[in-house]
C-alpha cells in the first residue's frame, strides 16, 4: 500500500497530458469520496468516468489502489498497467512485478527488467541526446568529406542512422505488443479457437497474455512461450 501512496502523490505532478477531456464535476465528486475513504463509492464514480473514455493517470492509480484493498488483484494489475501506459512511470512496473511474484501470476516476468531499462533511459536523457547529436554530427562530417572526394559513404551513414533509430526506439517504446489480463477465475486456455479443442490449462484471474491474433470470439495469445486460445470476454485488453 505504501508504494501506492507514493505513486498517487507523484501522479499529481505528472506533466503527461490528458488523453481525454474529463468531466470535472464527476471526477471531483469521485476524488472527494476517495479522500473521505469511501472507496467503494469512489470506485463506482471512477468507473462511470472511465466508461465515457475519460480518465486521468491519478484516477487510474486510485482505482488500482481500491481494487487491491478489495482483494481484486486482476483489476489491480489491470489499472496499474493502464496507469503505466498513460505515463510511462517506471515505478509502476516495480509494483506490478511485486504483485505478480506475491500472487504467483504469470506473464509479468519482464516487468521489473523493463522498468529498470525505462528508468535508466529517463535518468540519462541528457546523455542520450548528446550521443544522438554526436552521431548526427558524425554522419554530416562523413557526408561533407565524401562530397569533397566525390564519394558516397553509404555504408557509414546507414550504420549511423540505424544506431539513431535503435536508440529512439528504446526511448519511445520498449514494446508495442498488444497485451491483456485474464479477468475471470477458472478461465480455459484452449489449443484452438473452438470449445472442442484440447484443453491446455485452467487458470485464475490476473495472468497476463500477449495477444497475437483473433478468430471470431477467440483471441490467440502467448503465455509462457506457448500459443493458447481464450474467449475475448474472459480478458481485459490493456489499451486506452
Amino acid at each position: 500500500m505504501r508504494k501506492f501512496i507514493v505513486l498517487i502523490f507523484l501522479s499529481f505532478f505528472s506533466f503527461t497530458p490528458l488523453f481525454a477531456q474529463v468531466s470535472q464535476y464527476r471526477l471531483y465528486t469521485a476524488d472527494s469520496l476517495f479522500e473521505a475513504k469511501r472507496y467503494t463509492q469512489a470506485l463506482s464514480k471512477y468507473e462511470g468516468v472511465l466508461q465515457n473514455n475519460e480518465y486521468t493517470p491519478a484516477m487510474l492509480l486510485k482505482m488500482a489502489y481500491i481494487h487491491e484493498g478489495l482483494g481484486n488483484i486482476a483489476k489491480t494489475q489491470y489499472f496499474l498497467n493502464l496507469y503505466f501506459l498513460s505515463t510511462n512511470d517506471a515505478s509502476a512496473l516495480d509494483k506490478i512485478a511485486e504483485l505478480a511474484v506475491k500472487h504467483n501470476l504469470r506473464g509479468y516476468e519482464d516487468a521489473g527488467v523493463v522498468g529498470q531499462i525505462i528508468m535508466m533511459i529517463q535518468e540519462n536523457v541528457k546523455q542520450i541526446i548528446f550521443v544522438l547529436a554526436g552521431l548526427l554530427m558524425l554522419s554530416m562530417a562523413w557526408l561533407a568529406r565524401a562530397k569533397r572526394k566525390t564519394k558516397r559513404p553509404v555504408g557509414p551513414v546507414i550504420a549511423v542512422l540505424l544506431c539513431i533509430v535503435f536508440i529512439l526506439n528504446g526511448f519511445f517504446g520498449i514494446s508495442k505488443e498488444e497485451t491483456a489480463i485474464i479477468a475471470q477465475p477458472n478461465t480455459y486456455l484452449m489449443s484452438g479457437p473452438s470449445a472442442g479443442s484440447d484443453l491446455i490449462d485452467i487458470v485464475d484471474a490476473g495472468h497476463k497474455l500477449t495477444i497475437t491474433g483473433k478468430k471470431d470470439v477467440w483471441l490467440e495469445a502467448r503465455l509462457d512461450g506457448q500459443t493458447v486460445y481464450v474467449k475475448q470476454e474472459k480478458l481485459m485488453l490493456l489499451t486506452l
